[in-house]
C-alpha cells in the first residue's frame, strides 16, 4: 500500500463534501486524514495499492461539480507544522519536554534526549513520571498550574547520576484551564560551561578599563572605540609594552563579535612551520607527529570572532603569502588538505616594527601591508604621556597587591615625581615589573623615593644632576662690581644655593634632592637653612 496526499481546490456548493467522500468510497480508497484549508481548499491523505488507482481517483474527482483543480503534495499541513516544530525544538540549546493534560509526553527535543539518555521514540507516549519521577517540576506544574524556575534535579539512569536544572510552565486554553505543561532543562555541565564563558567575557578588558588621564591616550581610545563597531581589519602600532593586546581585546569586547571567541597569538613565539600549523591547522597524517583526526587552526577556532596577530612584522615572506590569500579570499586550507574552509574572522594585527622601512627593504609584502593597514591605530609610548604615570602606577599597585595578597600601598609625591622622570623604554610592562619588584621587597604602607633608588635600577646621580641643572637655562650668580670680589666662601654659597634650588624645583623633597646630589637629607636641610631657601618640607 502506498500513501498519497492530494489538495482539492473547489468552489463551495451544497453537497460537495458528500460527493468527494462518495467518490473515495467507490474507488476503495483508505482515507488516513483530511484537513480543510482557508480559501476553499481541502487536503486528503490516503493509501491505495497502486499509483494507477490513485490517478483514477483524481480523474473521477475532476468530474464532480465545483472541483476546480487537484494536485499531488508531499505532506499534509499538520505534518509540515510538526516538522517545523521539531526543527524549532531541536535548534535551541536547552532541553524541552511537553506533556498533555494527562501527563503524557508529546514532544521532546534532541538536547533533552541527550541529557536524559533516551530517544524520542522511547519516551513519546510515556508518562512524565516514568521519565522524570513523580515530584518533578513538570508534573507539579501540571497538577497545580504553578510555574517553576531553575529547580535542581538529580535522577539515576543507566548507571549515570544525571544532574540538571529544570524550569516549567503550564499550557492553558482560552478559558484558563491547564491542558498541558512545558519544561526546559539545562544539563549541569552545560551550565558550568556557560558560567566559564560568561566569566571569560567579563574578564576581557573593555575601553573603560584602560587607565589613563592624558589627552593623547583619550584620543586614541576614542578612535579605537569608534572603529570597534565595524568588522574591518585593524593594525595596532606601538612600542613593546604599550598595551596593544589590551586595545585588541577592548576592540573585540565592544564590537559586534563580542559573543564570539577572541584568540591571540604572538607570531614571534613560534618557528615558521609550527606557526603555520597553528594558524591554518592540518589534516591527519600530514606530517610526522600530526594528531589523529587532524587539528583545527586558529582561524577556524576564531570563526565568528576575532583573531589577534601580535608582532605581525616578524613573520616570514612565505607565510605572508598564505596569510594574504586568507585575508583576500576568506578561506583557509589546512596543511595536507585539499579543500577550502570558509572562515569569518576579524583580524587585528599589531607590531612594533617600522613596516614602511621593511617595505623598502623587501622584507614585508606591500599587498599584505595594505590589507592589514585598513584602520591604523598608534599607541603612544609612556614617555609621551607621562600624565598617565601616577594613575597607571597606582592601578598597577592595586592589581599587584591583590595578586600577592598584600595590603595595598601608596606612592609618595617624591616617588611619583621620580617615576615620571624616567623614560620607561619598556613602557607599561616595565613600569609594572618595577612596581611588582618593589612590592615584593618592601614591607611598608608606602613606596618612597628612597625605595625606588635602593631597590630598582633607577639611577639618579651626577649625570642626572647635570642634566637637571643645565636644562632650559644656565646657572647665574651675581658678579662683583669694581673688582671688589666677595670671599670665595660666599661665591661658593651662591653656587650651592642655585644648584639646590634647581634640584628642588625638579624633585621637591630634601630626601630625594640629597640622593640626586649625593649628600644626606640632613646636609640639604642645613644648607637650605644657611642659604635661607624656603621650601615646603611636608613630604621630606
Amino acid at each position: 500500500m502506498q500513501e498519497y496526499v492530494i489538495q482539492i481546490d473547489f468552489v463551495d456548493c451544497p453537497g460537495l463534501g458528500y460527493a468527494i467522500f462518495k467518490c473515495t468510497e467507490e474507488n476503495n480508497i483508505d482515507k488516513i486524514a483530511m484537513e480543510v484549508l482557508p480559501k476553499a481548499s481541502m487536503m486528503i491523505k490516503f493509501r491505495c495499492p497502486s499509483a494507477s488507482q490513485a490517478h483514477k481517483l483524481v480523474s473521477d474527482l475532476h468530474t464532480i461539480a465545483g472541483v476546480r483543480a487537484i494536485t499531488f503534495c508531499n505532506q499534509m499541513p499538520y505534518e509540515e507544522r510538526e516538522c517545523e516544530l521539531r526543527t524549532i525544538l531541536n535548534s535551541v540549546n536547552e532541553g524541552i519536554i511537553a506533556v498533555d493534560k494527562m501527563g503524557i509526553i508529546t514532544h521532546i527535543n534532541a538536547v533533552a534526549c541527550e541529557t536524559l539518555y533516551c530517544t524520542a521514540q522511547e519516551v513519546i507516549g510515556l508518562a512524565a513520571e516514568e521519565l522524570l519521577l513523580a515530584n518533578s517540576p513538570l508534573v507539579e506544574t501540571l497538577r497545580t498550574g504553578q510555574a517553576y524556575k531553575l529547580q535542581e534535579r538529580r535522577i539515576d539512569k543507566q548507571g549515570q547520576n544525571i544532574r540538571f536544572l529544570m524550569s516549567s510552565v503550564p499550557v492553558r486554553n482560552g478559558v484558563g484551564q491547564v491542558i498541558g505543561a512545558v519544561a526546559t532543562i539545562k544539563d549541569f555541565h552545560q551550565v558550568e560551561t556557560m558560567m566559564v564563558q560568561v566569566d571569560k567575557m567579563r574578564r576581557l578588558p573593555s575601553f573603560a578599563q584602560i587607565v589613563h588621564q592624558s589627552p593623547k591616550m583619550g584620543q586614541t581610545i576614542a578612535a579605537a572605540r569608534a572603529v570597534a563597531k565595524s568588522s574591518s581589519t585593524i593594525l595596532l602600532r606601538g612600542e613593546s609594552g604599550t598595551g596593544k593586546e589590551l586595545f585588541a581585546t577592548a576592540i573585540h569586547t565592544e564590537g559586534p563579535r563580542y559573543s564570539g571567541p577572541f584568540i591571540a597569538i604572538n607570531c614571534t613565539a613560534l618557528p615558521d612551520t609550527l606557526l603555520e600549523s597553528e594558524l591554518f591547522g592540518y589534516e591527519e597524517a600530514s606530517f610526522t607527529g600530526a594528531a589523529k583526526g587532524g587539528k583545527k587552526g586558529l582561524f577556524e577556532q576564531a570563526n565568528g570572532g576575532t583573531l589577534f596577530l601580535d608582532e605581525i612584522g616578524d613573520i616570514s615572506l612565505p607565510l605572508q603569502v598564505k596569510l594574504l590569500r586568507t585575508l583576500q579570499e576568506g578561506t583557509i586550507r589546512r596543511i595536507g588538505g585539499t579543500s577550502e574552509v570558509r572562515v569569518d574572522v576579524r583580524i587585528i594585527a599589531a607590531t612594533h616594527c617600522n613596516l614602511e622601512e621593511m617595505l623598502q627593504k623587501g622584507t614585508f609584502r606591500k599587498d599584505l601591508y595594505y590589507r592589514l593597514n585598513v584602520i591604523p591605530l598608534t599607541i603612544a609610548p609612556l614617555r609621551e604621556r607621562k600624565e598617565d604615570i601616577p594613575v597607571l602606577a597606582q592601578h598597577l599597585i592595586r592589581k599587584i597587591c591583590a595578586k600577592l595578597s598584600k595590603q595595598e600601598v601608596r606612592l609618595t609625591p617624591e616617588s611619583v615625581a621620580l617615576l615620571m622622570a624616567q623614560n620607561w623604554p619598556g613602557n607599561v610592562r616595565q613600569l609594572e615589573n618595577t612596581l611588582e619588584r618593589l612590592i615584593n621587597l618592601i614591607d611598608t604602607t608606602e613606596i618612597t623615593g628612597q625605595h625606588l633608588l635602593t631597590w630598582t635600577d633607577m639611577e639618579i646621580g651626577k649625570s642626572h644632576c647635570k642634566a637637571i641643572i643645565e636644562t632650559k637655562n644656565t646657572l647665574q650668580i651675581p658678579l662683583p662690581e669694581n673688582n671688589q670680589w666677595p670671599p670665595l666662601k660666599e661665591l661658593i654659597g651662591e653656587i650651592e644655593k642655585a644648584i639646590i634650588m634647581k634640584v628642588l624645583d625638579k624633585y621637591p623633597s630634601s630626601r630625594l634632592a640629597g640622593q640626586v646630589l649625593g649628600v644626606s637629607n640632613t646636609t640639604i636641610l642645613n644648607k637650605m637653612k644657611i642659604q635661607r631657601i624656603s621650601q615646603d618640607e611636608k613630604n621630606s
